[in-house]
C-alpha cells in the first residue's frame, strides 16, 4: 500500500480569461474542490488502481467530514486517519489564468493544531505501507522519527518539497530515497543552476533517486550524483496545472510499487501529470488509467 502523510487542503478556484501579463481579469468561472498535495497524490493512486492509505489526524467539523468523505469517494483507506479537535483543513483560494497557470494563496495556520495520529495508527499505518508519499511542507511534528521508522523496515520514501527550507523540511528531505522536487527548488537550496549539477549537490546516502521537474522544460532523473536522465515535456493542451506535480508523485509512487525502471517511471508520472493539465473544468482531478496509457503509446510510436 501507499500511504501519504501532509495535509489535505480545502480549495477555492477562481479562473480568469487573461493571463497574468495582462495585470487583471474578469472571473469566468468558480469552483470549489478539494487539493493538498498528499491529498492530490492519494487520489492519483487510488485512480491509478494501487491500493492508498491516509496516515493524519483530521478536525471534528463538518468540513473535516467532509474531507473524509472526498477521500473515501475517491477510493483513499482511512484506517490510519484519527479525528481531533482542531485539525482542521487547510484553506486556500487558488487563482488560474487562461493559460493554465495557477496562483495559490493559502492558510495553513490550522497546521499548528495538527498532530501526529496517535501510535496505534502510526503502527498499523507503516505495517501496511510498501511507500511513504511525504509532503514535507505540511508533515506534522515527528514525522522525521515515522520516516526514519519506515526506513528501517525497507519502506521507499517518495518526498515532496518545494518551499520552506526550514530545519524540519531539510531533515525529512535528507532522509528521504526518493527525492522529488522543482528544479527551481533545487536551484534556490544548493544555488546551482545545471540540473546535473543541482541533482549532484542533493545526492547523499540516502538517495535511490533525485527527479528535478521543470514544467515546459520536462523532468531530471538521477540514479547516481554523476548521470542525469532528462524526459521532456508532453506536448499537450493545458487547461489547469494545479495538482499536477502532486499527481507526479502519485503516479512516480505507482511505479515505483511495480519495480518500474527509473526512465519509464519518470514517463508515466510525466504522462499522468500532463493527463490531468489538460483536463476540462468540473472533471474530476485525476489521471485515468486508459489516458495515461494512451499518452506512453504515442510516445512509444514516435521513437
Amino acid at each position: 500500500m501507499i500511504i501519504g502523510l501532509g495535509c489535505i487542503a480545502h480549495d477555492r478556484v477562481l479562473a480568469t480569461e487573461t493571463a497574468w501579463t495582462a495585470g487583471k481579469g474578469r472571473i469566468n468561472r468558480r469552483e470549489t474542490r478539494w487539493g493538498g498535495n498528499v491529498r492530490n497524490a492519494l487520489t492519483t493512486v487510488a485512480a491509478l488502481a494501487h491500493p492508498a492509505g491516509y496516515l493524519a489526524t483530521l478536525g471534528t467539523s463538518r468540513l473535516s467530514d467532509d474531507a473524509v468523505a472526498d477521500l473515501a469517494a475517491n477510493g483513499v483507506l482511512l484506517d490510519f486517519v484519527e479525528r481531533v479537535e482542531g485539525a482542521e483543513p487547510v484553506s486556500s483560494t487558488l487563482i488560474i489564468t487562461v493559460d493554465g497557470e495557477r496562483y495559490i494563496a493559502f492558510d495553513d495556520s490550522s497546521l499548528a493544531h495538527t498532530p501526529m495520529p496517535d501510535e496505534s495508527f502510526v503502527h498499523d499505518a507503516l505495517e501496511a505501507a510498501q511507500i511513504l508519499l511525504v509532503d514535507a511542507p505540511t508533515a506534522p511534528p515527528g514525522s522525521r522519527d515515522v520516516v526514519l521508522r519506515a526506513r528501517e523496515r525497507g519502506i521507499s520514501i517518495v518526498l515532496d518539497a518545494e518551499r520552506d527550507p526550514h530545519s524540519d523540511v531539510m531533515a525529512l528531505m535528507d532522509a528521504a530515497d526518493h527525492l522529488i522536487i522543482p528544479l527551481t527548488f533545487g536551484r534556490e537550496l544548493t544555488s546551482l543552476t545545471d540540473p546535473q549539477a543541482v541533482g549532484a549537490a542533493l545526492w547523499n546516502g540516502a538517495r535511490a533517486t533525485v527527479v528535478l521537474t521543470a514544467g515546459a522544460e520536462g523532468s531530471y532523473a538521477l540514479e547516481s550524483p554523476d548521470d542525469a536522465i532528462h524526459l521532456p515535456a508532453w506536448d499537450v493542451p493545458v487547461i489547469d496545472t494545479t495538482g499536477c506535480g502532486d499527481t507526479f508523485h502519485g503516479a512516480y509512487a505507482c511505479a515505483l510499487s511495480d519495480a518500474i525502471p527509473l526512465r519509464q517511471r519518470v514517463a508515466y508520472a510525466s504522462a499522468a501529470a500532463a493527463v490531468v493539465a489538460g483536463l476540462p473544468p468540473g472533471h474530476d482531478r485525476v489521471p485515468s488509467p486508459s489516458a495515461v496509457d494512451a499518452l506512453l503509446r504515442l510516445q512509444r510510436g514516435s521513437a
